[in-house]
């Protein structure tokens, strides 16, 4: 009788959370949302995720927000590097990295905002080989955004971001 008490309580309660809606995606922050995604990653390493969304003071700089997910150790972030086609393209923080308790899953997440101009966008458009470096206080992180065989999840959204792109 109890299992089924609790069985019958659990539906209803799932029941309500699925139809509850959520006003945390407002029309407002998906016009703002430019491009997230992670980057190629190997299932051992440590894989930033990576959002940009268009600055909204400056409309002509792009705002990315890098975050590492570690079980063990924050990470103080200093700069990110793009490299396309062997082309280096420095950036560093505009804040302190932002260390904060998540849960369990993910005790640890790091993050940091960096300010690009956006006509770096152009630097995309034909490119064969793009990596993203990560320069922490532990050392740089540096993995695949997109190779021939091979794009990740952040290069196919900034693909659909450049072809809206005027003609430079």
């Amino acid at each position: 009788m109890k299992k089924t008490l609790c069985l019958l309580s659990l539906c209803v309660m799932m029941n309500g959370c699925s139809s509850m809606q959520n006003n945390a995606t407002t029309s407002g922050v998906i016009d703002h949302l430019a491009t997230a995604g992670s980057l190629n990653c190997k299932s051992n390493e440590l894989c930033p995720n990576v959002v940009v969304e268009w600055d909204k003071q400056q409309k002509d700089k792009l705002k990315l927000d890098v975050v590492l997910n570690s079980t063990y150790e924050y990470y103080d972030m200093k700069g990110i590097t793009f490299w396309i086609d062997g082309k280096s393209f420095n950036y560093g923080t505009s804040e302190k990295t932002e260390q904060k308790y998540i849960n369990r899953l993910i005790p640890k997440r790091s993050s940091n905002v960096f300010v690009i101009p956006s006509l770096f966008l152009y630097e995309f458009k034909n490119a064969n080989n793009v990596d993203l470096s990560i320069e922490t206080d532990k050392g740089v992180i540096k993995r695949s955004v997109y190779t021939p065989t091979q794009k990740s999840t952040l290069y196919q959204n900034f693909s659909s971001l450049i072809a809206g792109l005027p003609d430079k």
